[in-house]
C-alpha cells in the first residue's frame, strides 16, 4: 500500500472550485441574456401578428379611417413597449446583475490576496467606491493598474451606467451636471442613449450587454 501511494500521482483539478463557480455564474448570465432576448423577439413577433390580424378584421368591418387611426395609435403605444420599453427593463436588470457579480468577484480576489500575501488591511478599510478601493488594494498587493488601462476604463463606465439606472431610473438628465457631462459622450459612442423619449434615457443594446460579459 505504501509503495502504491508513493508511486501514485496526485490528482489536480484543472481549475479551482472558486474558478469553476465564477465561470458557472458568468455562463448563467450569458444564458440569461440569450433566453430573455429570444423571448423578447418572440413576444414582439406575436404582437405584430396579432396587430396584422386585427387590422384585417377591422378593415373588413368597414371601420372609418378616424376609428382605424385611433386603434392604430393604441397599437403603436403597445408596440413601443414590446420593441423598446420591455427590452430596456430586462437589459437594465442584466447590467445590474453583472455589476453585482463583478463586485463579488473583486471582493473574493482581494480576500485571496490578503491571505496569500498576509496583507493586514481589509478592502473596506480603504476609502472610495468599490472600484477605487479595489485598485488601492491591488496596489497594496504590488499589482498596479494604470488609470488609462482600457479594460479598467470600460469597467468604470459600466459602473456609471449602472449607477444611472439604479439611482435615476436611467434618466440621464436627472444626474448631477458633472456626471451627465462625463457620461453622455460614452453613451452616444456606444449607441445606448434613447432617441424616442421626451427625456434622454439609457437604452442598452444586446451588443453592449455582450461586451460587458466579454470584458
Amino acid at each position: 500500500m505504501s509503495s502504491s501511494n508513493k508511486d501514485s500521482k496526485e490528482f489536480m483539478l484543472p481549475i479551482t472550485i472558486d474558478e469553476y463557480f465564477r465561470s458557472y455564474r458568468v455562463d448563467e448570465l450569458k444564458k440569461y441574456l440569450d433566453v430573455t432576448e429570444k423571448y423578447l423577439r418572440i413576444a414582439k413577433s406575436d404582437f405584430e401578428t396579432h396587430v396584422n390580424e386585427q387590422n384585417e378584421k377591422l378593415t373588413a368591418a368597414n371601420f372609418s379611417p378616424k376609428e382605424l387611426d385611433e386603434i392604430n395609435e393604441f397599437y403603436g403605444e403597445e408596440y413601443w413597449r414590446y420593441s423598446e420599453k420591455f427590452p430596456r427593463v430586462l437589459r437594465n436588470s442584466f447590467l445590474v446583475s453583472a455589476i453585482s457579480l463583478l463586485e463579488y468577484e473583486m471582493n473574493v480576489i482581494c480576500e485571496s490576496l490578503k491571505k496569500k500575501l498576509n496583507i493586514r488591511i481589509n478592502l473596506n478599510d480603504l476609502r472610495g467606491d468599490t472600484l477605487e478601493r479595489t485598485r488601492k488594494y491591488f496596489q497594496n498587493a504590488g499589482l498596479e493598474i494604470p488609470s488609462n488601462n482600457h479594460i479598467w476604463r470600460e469597467i468604470n463606465y459600466y459602473y456609471k451606467v449602472r449607477n444611472c439606472i439604479v439611482h435615476t431610473n436611467g434618466l440621464i438628465m436627472e444626474l448631477q451636471y458633472k456626471d451627465r457631462k462625463d457620461l453622455i459622450p460614452y453613451l452616444t459612442k456606444k449607441g445606448i442613449i434613447s432617441v424616442d423619449t421626451i427625456k434622454e434615457e439609457i437604452a442598452l443594446t444586446t451588443q453592449f450587454c455582450k461586451e460587458v460579459i466579454e470584458t
